[in-house]
């Protein structure tokens, strides 16, 4: 399994995400330990942050947020109009829409690339940010649990992190 840590930016407190315990809680009994929460990004670290968003911007904390986004983090409960700034600017590895996250969804925002790899694609099913090279799926089926939610990002950042190491 890859390594995943819960990246908490010092000094800035995520609006919006009033089920970051919940979440946080299934992805504890998912790993069978307590996710490593930290509040800077390590370049040493060789796996994977989880930044809670909800209605944060890019911009807060005079940038700070911006500067920790990058390919090697997966942002929780994007709001909906953040959401194609975000992939534009900021290149995440994945999301999940705050909208979806809220009700326990496992649908993910991720590379296109990566969902072409994973998934079947229905004829003609649009993608939804190929402008940005992301696209919405669900990997596995909700059932309202913040533990299948966990299993879901961790399913679709372990396919990530071998579509990175082949690129």
């Amino acid at each position: 399994m890859i390594d995943i840590k819960l990246l908490k930016i010092e000094n800035i407190e995520p609006l919006g995400v009033d089920n970051l315990d919940s979440f946080t809680l299934g992805l504890n009994n998912v790993l069978g330990r307590p996710v490593d929460v930290v509040d800077k990004i390590d370049s040493n670290f060789g796996g994977y942050y989880i930044l809670p968003m909800g209605f944060t911007i890019p911009e807060s904390g005079n940038g700070v947020i911006k500067q920790n986004i990058n390919e090697k983090v997966f942002l929780l409960g994007v709001i909906n109009t953040n959401i194609r700034r975000i992939l534009d600017e900021c290149k995440p590895a994945g999301l999940t829409n705050w909208q979806l996250f809220v009700r326990a969804s496992t649908a993910i925002v991720g590379k296109t690339e990566v969902i072409e790899k994973t998934s079947i694609r229905e004829e003609g099913n649009d993608i939804m940010y190929e402008d940005y090279g992301y696209d919405e799926y669900v990997p596995i089926p909700f059932d309202d649990t913040y533990e299948t939610v966990a299993k879901a990002i961790l399913i679709y950042l372990d396919a990530y992190d071998k579509y990175l190491k082949n690129k």
